[in-house]
């Protein structure tokens, strides 16, 4: 196969766009990451690095949140299926748990970036 002088340049900006796209998308935007918790009873942020234990009330009784060693996760929860504790420990921005029968919904965000999870998984 042949390459022709046009090929780089078509080649090497795009190459070019591709490594930017990378260092923007991993880029450490400096913000705090936070705990958002929320529930028919309200909204709670926490930083990540803190230590809380956190009982929230819902539809079918109690669902237990701890935040430790810069991770949040859900203890228990009255949900028959226990999908919510089964997902583990949250440590990224974006990464999410919801006990969706009991209406609660934990997720970690990046400090004072609007942290949304989109209206399906709500």
């Amino acid at each position: 196969m042949l390459f022709k002088p046009f090929d780089f340049c078509i080649a090497i900006p795009l190459l070019g766009a591709v490594i930017a796209s990378f260092a923007w998308a991993y880029a450490d935007t400096g913000g705090r990451s936070t705990v958002n918790l929320k529930s028919e009873g309200g909204e709670w942020v926490f930083p990540l690095d803190a230590v809380e234990t956190m009982s929230v009330s819902g539809p079918l009784g109690d669902t237990v949140i701890a935040i430790s060693e810069s991770t949040a996760r859900i203890i228990s929860s009255p949900c028959l299926n226990q999908t919510c504790v089964a997902a583990g420990a949250l440590h990224s921005p974006g990464q999410w748990a919801a006990c969706l029968p009991n209406r609660v919904m934990l997720y970690v965000g990046e400090g004072e970036k609007e942290n949304n999870v989109d209206a399906a998984a709500w």
